[in-house]
């Protein structure tokens, strides 16, 4: 089975051939697949087939994994991420990752955006500026402006995990990965996630994994099916919810996969 080709123009990311493995146990099987700007590219498949794997691979966060072996190539702006000269810290700022459950940190709203700003010590007056612009871009400013010292595991569920997209993008990436981050809220705190999310596509490159079709139906421009470690078709949304060209994925799709 092989996955219909897709390819944006002026690939912010590009994947070639990527295979991980752990043991004799294959996870990703030679995927390739380009990601271009300003795009929302939904990762879907059955529990197992790869996806965290794959997301947790495009800025290199499965080396934080024991036993994994990477192969082939990830670039970002036509750079291997995976060159032994590239040092992950700068990749993971380049790239940065949203988690299936909201990870903030005991301090304050205002320290939990700053957080990666703090790492690289910036200047004060430029984390005040880019702690204000990230809570608005994340669509969490006015929930908190008034409050931004208070702590932030007094927040919802909901406004957390907004948090914590605020805090990756402080640091102005150019991608954003993001790992079912709606998963464990609400109805209505996914709607408002989903919200931020269609309001940053027009901006950066974000690949969300995500187990619900219905997600991807309502906020990606594109879907990529992936089954057993493989890509199995990819295209935009609507050719793939309505018109797909591989049975594996209609069954996927409709409900019927076994």
């Amino acid at each position: 089975m092989n996955a219909i080709a897709s390819v944006p123009t002026e690939a912010v990311v590009s994947v070639q051939d990527l295979t991980v493995t752990a043991g004799a146990r294959t996870l990703l099987d030679h995927v390739s697949l380009d990601f271009g700007a300003r795009s929302l590219t939904a990762v879907v498949g059955p529990s197992g087939c790869g996806k965290t794997t794959f997301v947790r691979s495009l800025n290199r966060m499965t080396e934080l994994t024991a036993g994994l072996a990477v192969e082939g190539s990830v670039r970002y702006l036509g750079q291997d991420i995976y060159d032994a000269a590239v040092d992950p810290v700068v990749v993971r700022r380049r790239m940065g990752m949203v988690f299936q459950r909201p990870t903030v940190f005991p301090m304050s709203i205002f320290e939990n955006a700053a957080f990666g700003l703090r790492l690289v010590h910036a200047e004060e007056d430029l984390v005040d500026a880019a702690v204000t612009e990230a809570l608005q871009r994340a669509g969490l400013w006015d929930e908190v402006r008034a409050e931004l010292d208070r702590p932030a595991l007094s927040l919802s569920g909901g406004q957390q995990q907004r948090l914590c997209i605020a805090r990756a993008l402080a640091v102005r990436p150019r991608v954003l990965l993001l790992d079912e981050p709606t998963s464990a809220l609400d109805p209505a705190a996914t709607q408002r996630v989903e919200a931020t999310l269609q309001g940053l596509k027009e901006e950066i490159v974000l690949v969300l994994v995500t187990h619900n079709v219905g997600q991807a139906a309502r906020i990606s421009d594109r879907i990529a099916f992936l089954h057993s470690g493989k890509l199995i078709e990819v295209g935009p949304t609507a050719d793939i919810l309505e018109r797909p060209r591989v049975k594996l994925t209609e069954q996927f799709i409709t409900g019927r996969y076994a």
